[in-house]
C-alpha cells in the first residue's frame, strides 16, 4: 500500500526540541551524500551550517574528506575561527564561509567542492546556464567569479565573494570549483548536487554545436517549481534514501 512507502528512511531518533542535536545530524548525513554524489573534491573541500541567526558555525576538521567524517569530526567555531569545541585544526579559508554568513541572515549552510565538471567550466571562464528544466535552479541566480588572487586567506577574499553572490544562491569560482549557499542544509547540497550535474550536460552541450536556451518565461516558470520548498525536500529525501542504501551505519550515528 502506498501509506507504507517511506519517503525518508529511519535514522537514530534526536529529540525534537533539541534543534542543535537536529542540525548536526543533518550535516553529517550532507558529508556522506556530498561524497557519494562524487563531490568528495580532497581535502580542500567545505561543508558547513549553523543554527538560524547564530554567530558560530559548525566545521568538520581540516584535511579530512567528506566520506571519513564522523560525530567526532564535526567541531564548532566562531567567526574569527577561534575553535569553541575541541583541539583540532581548522581550514583557513572558511573565511569565505564566516563573511557569506555575515552578509546572509537567511543563510544557514554553505557548500565548496572543485566539482570536477563545474571546475572545468570554470578554467574556460564559463557560467553556469539555465540550459534544462532541472538548470533552471539557476536561473538569475549563479555568478561567475574571477578570484584572481590565489587561496582564499584572511577575511578579505571572503568578504569579496559575499559582495559578488549578493542574494544570490550559487556561484562559479573561475579556475576553482563551486560555491552554493542555502536557507537550510538540504536547499545547500541539493544545489551543489545540480550544478556539477548541469555543467557535465553544459559541457557536452557547448561541445556538440550550439547553445539554444528557452525563453525567460519558460525558465521562470521551471524555476518555480524546481527550486521550491517541496522539491528540494523531496530531492533531499531521495539522496537520505540512497544515503540509508550505501551507508547504512551513517544512519545510526
Amino acid at each position: 500500500m502506498a501509506e507504507n512507502i517511506l519517503r525518508m528512511p529511519e535514522r537514530r531518533q534526536v529529540p525534537r526540541e533539541d534543534s542543535r542535536a537536529a542540525l548536526l545530524q543533518d550535516l553529517l548525513c550532507a558529508f556522506h551524500i556530498m561524497d557519494l554524489t562524487g563531490q568528495p573534491s580532497g581535502m580542500g573541500s567545505h561543508l558547513t551550517a549553523r543554527e538560524p541567526g547564530a554567530d558560530t558555525f559548525f566545521f568538520h576538521i581540516h584535511n579530512y574528506g567528506f566520506g571519513e567524517v564522523t560525530p567526532d569530526h564535526i567541531h564548532e567555531a566562531d567567526f574569527d575561527l577561534n575553535i569553541l569545541t575541541g583541539n583540532v585544526d581548522i581550514n583557513p579559508t572558511l573565511h569565505i564561509h564566516t563573511r557569506i554568513y555575515l552578509a546572509r541572515p537567511d543563510v544557514t549552510s554553505i557548500v565548496h567542492t572543485h566539482a570536477k565538471h563545474v571546475s572545468a567550466l570554470s578554467a574556460i571562464g564559463e557560467n553556469l546556464l539555465p540550459l534544462t528544466q532541472s538548470a533552471s535552479r539557476f536561473h538569475d541566480d549563479c555568478v561567475l567569479y574571477d578570484e584572481n588572487n590565489g587561496v582564499a586567506l584572511g577575511t578579505g577574499p571572503g568578504t569579496a565573494m559575499a559582495g559578488a553572490l549578493g542574494g544570490r544562491f550559487a556561484m562559479v569560482l573561475k579556475n576553482h570549483g563551486l560555491l552554493t549557499v542555502g536557507r537550510s542544509i538540504p536547499e545547500a547540497v541539493v544545489l551543489a548536487d545540480s550544478m556539477e550535474k548541469e555543467a557535465e550536460i553544459q559541457l557536452l552541450a557547448m561541445a556538440a554545436g550550439k547553445i539554444d536556451l528557452s525563453s525567460v518565461e519558460d525558465r521562470e516558470r521551471s524555476k518555480a517549481y524546481v527550486r521550491s520548498d517541496t522539491m528540494v525536500e523531496r530531492a533531499w529525501a531521495y539522496m537520505m534514501r540512497n544515503l540509508a542504501r550505501e551507508r547504512p551505519e551513517i544512519m545510526e550515528l
